[in-house]
């Protein structure tokens, strides 16, 4: 028996969507690619193509660039799973595969959060010491600042706040915990007993209130979207700073400006936006204490090669009918063992 399965098109993942169509082609299995994405905009497959490319597929691939509604999970009639070859899911309709007993897997490998963490320490010190102005110092051949000027702030006895306590979050609380500073978590979903001893759990406006630098690790969702506008950022300190490297649409970037321009914060990082590649208009690119990259910056080579194994492995553990390696909703699994069962 061949199997069929779907893989997205991605223009910011090409490769490592080449890579997992031609390892399944090479394991005999038939694979349909989508259509191509465009920079700026999210695919959405016209339901009229549903039959094109779903009829037959019995695990599909969709990266964050391209949408998988509740219409087209209904449609797919051999559907066993779906795969994300990252860790974001924010692109398949979740309920809509819980509800119809879908499992879903993704790439939340060791080599993706952990090169997050890293980067987000690394951002959290390029704000507190901004080694772009020593670099100008050299380059222009400047002056050195005299002692009121200096910008550079200790990590050393600082607070930092972090909200959401996932693999990320984790992960950067672990490798920031040698600083000797203060940590603040905010997670409505994890109890203070679940945290490292070094961590305190607060609220909201606490954490905000009191952290010197905030970091957010979120997923989007109805509660998170625009989840940083206007008012959480008034109420953080006027000396501190915010990252953001989840996603974009968390962050009401007309507010960030806002904020910005007010001096409301001292700065910001963000690795992430809601349009992507950043528009070479968008008012963020005003700012010299707002450092942008473009949704790259925890992406380590080691996290590249390991996305392409990690995607064949999930969906041909799923052709299989075995759980995915990394698994975002084990607690569908009852449902999804009656789905195969009536599939087979």
């Amino acid at each position: 028996m061949t199997h069929t399965v779907y893989i997205s098109d991605d223009y910011d993942l090409q490769e490592t969507m080449d890579n997992i169509s031609a390892k399944l082609t090479e394991r005999g299995i038939r694979v349909i690619r989508g259509p191509k994405t465009i920079k700026g905009k999210k695919l959405i497959i016209d339901p009229q193509e549903y039959e094109k490319y779903f009829a037959e597929a019995e695990v599909a691939m969709f990266s964050s660039r391209s949408v998988c509604p509740g219409e087209l999970i209904r449609y797919a009639p051999k559907l066993k799973g779906l795969v994300c070859p990252t860790i974001g899911t924010e692109s398949l309709d979740m309920k809509t595969a819980n509800e119809l007993g879908i499992i879903v897997g993704n790439g939340a490998c060791p080599e993706n959060y952990i090169g997050m963490a890293e980067a987000n320490v690394l951002l959290t010190l390029m704000l507190m010491y901004n080694p772009n102005k020593c670099m100008e110092i050299v380059q222009k051949n400047l002056p050195k600042p005299v002692e009121s000027q200096h910008w550079q702030r200790l990590l050393w006895k600082k607070t930092i706040g972090v909200i959401g306590f996932g693999r990320i979050g984790r992960a950067y609380i672990e490798r920031m915990k040698n600083f000797d500073l203060n940590i603040l978590v905010y997670d409505p979903y994890v109890k203070e007993e679940a945290l490292p001893p070094y961590v305190k759990i607060a609220d909201l406006d606490t954490l905000l209130a009191e952290s010197d630098l905030v970091d957010v690790f979120l997923p989007v969702n109805d509660e998170t979207r625009d989840m940083v506008n206007y008012e959480f950022l008034c109420k953080m300190k006027p000396s501190a700073y915010f990252i953001n490297t989840a996603r974009g649409q968390i962050v009401d970037e007309e507010a960030l400006c806002r904020a910005l321009r007010e001096k409301r914060i001292a700065g910001a990082a963000l690795d992430t936006f809601k349009v992507e590649p950043l528009p070479m208009d968008s008012p963020l690119r005003e700012f010299d204490n707002l450092i942008l990259t473009p949704h790259l910056i925890g992406h380590t080579l080691e996290n590249q090669l390991a996305f392409a194994d990690i995607g064949v492995e999930n969906i041909t553990r799923i052709l299989n009918s075995e759980l995915p390696m990394y698994c975002v909703n084990p607690q569908t699994e009852g449902r999804w063992r009656e789905r195969l069962a009536k599939l087979d």
